[in-house]
């Protein structure tokens, strides 16, 4: 390994335990009572050295939204309009639900629910940062259908909002709500295969 992959690969080490420092420290005691100075001891760096990663709190916690979406390397990336509507809504549906199950997505959602009354900006950064995306994403491959002819839909934003709904409502809430609650690969790959089927039941057209 070269010096500057050397030096690349321990700046992201650092990055990458802050972030984890941080999360734990959020998910404790909160966005408001979590402290700057408190994450970098425990990520076992300097203040100074976390603030060369992130200008402020917001940031860091933006940095944290960013780690657990992973949006830009998923929901980032234009559906093929050429795609069939099955295919095509079989895959967003399995990446939405990926990301709803990765094990930091609830911590951080509860972090946003507790502090949201006094810091409604996180919450906003949770929409524009997580779900939004995909409805940008989904928004602009129905709209391609449409104009082709394979779908029929008046109001494409609630058909949108209507399809990850469907998964949403399922896959993450029940277990946002009962922690204890498990649910198999093999349930949430039905879960997404019936939205698909129940979402092109009210909008594939007729044939």
């Amino acid at each position: 390994m070269g010096l500057e992959a050397y030096r690349a690969e321990i700046t992201r080490q650092k990055q990458e335990s802050i972030l984890k420092a941080a999360l734990v420290a959020f998910s404790e005691f909160g966005y408001d009572r979590t402290t700057i100075d408190y994450v970098a001891q425990q990520a076992k760096v300097s203040t100074a050295t976390l603030y060369k990663h992130f200008s402020s709190k917001a940031d860091l916690f933006g940095g944290i939204m960013a780690q657990v979406w992973r949006t830009d390397l998923i929901s980032s990336t234009p559906v093929s309009p050429d795609l069939p509507p099955p295919s095509a809504l079989l895959q967003i549906g399995q990446e939405y639900a990926q990301l709803l199950t990765s094990p930091n997505i609830q911590p951080l959602f509860r972090v946003v629910i507790a502090e949201a009354s006094r810091f409604p900006e996180l919450g906003n950064e949770l929409y524009h940062r997580g779900k939004e995306p995909f409805l940008k994403r989904l928004h602009a491959y129905l709209h391609a259908q449409v104009v082709i002819g394979t779908l029929v839909i008046e109001d494409i934003s609630l058909a949108s909002r209507q399809f990850l709904g469907m998964i949403n409502d399922i896959i993450f809430w029940p277990r946002f709500l009962i922690m204890d609650l498990k649910i198999s690969d093999s349930d949430i790959e039905n879960v997404i295969t019936n939205a698909v089927e129940t979402f092109l039941a009210r909008y594939a057209k007729s044939r």
